[in-house]
């Protein structure tokens, strides 16, 4: 089975976010991370803010989305963050990651603060605990699918 992790436009996201997912009684299928200062260059920098839920993928099973959302001091377009978002299933030793790039500039629309860019990758984890990392926020979240 191939194991991927793209980022994804907000109106796909909003479309299969709405769909049911399914999840071990009481397992955690959330969670967010420390909201992290970062300095990207000179001039650009600003706040990431890193969401993690279980959520339906393209292909119709469970995965994990990723959401990172950026809060420039200044909005850019110029002013990009690069993320990397790497996962583990500890179950089945399972592992993946991808590099997202999140504008500076506010997406209109969506589900999120409008004065925040924003991207969203989607993980093929695998059923089981997966443990996330990000290269831009403190620590590790889990979750289980």
């Amino acid at each position: 089975m191939r194991k991927f992790l793209r980022p994804f436009a907000v109106g796909a996201i909003a479309a299969t976010a709405l769909l049911p997912v399914a999840a071990p009684a009481g397992a955690q299928t959330a969670a967010d991370f420390q909201d992290a200062r970062v300095d990207v260059a000179p001039g650009c920098a600003g706040t990431v803010r890193s969401q993690v839920a279980v959520t339906p993928l393209p292909t119709d099973i469970a995965g994990v989305g990723v959401s990172v959302l950026f809060r420039a001091d200044r909005p850019d377009p110029s002013c990009t963050l690069s993320a990397t978002v790497s996962w583990r299933n500890t179950a089945t030793g399972a592992t993946g990651s991808e590099e997202v790039a999140v504008s500076s500039v506010p997406a209109p629309g969506g589900w999120f603060p409008t004065d925040h860019g924003f991207q969203r990758a989607l993980a093929d984890t695998g059923p089981g605990p997966v443990v996330i990392t990000m290269s831009t926020n403190p620590g590790e979240v889990s979750v289980t699918v």
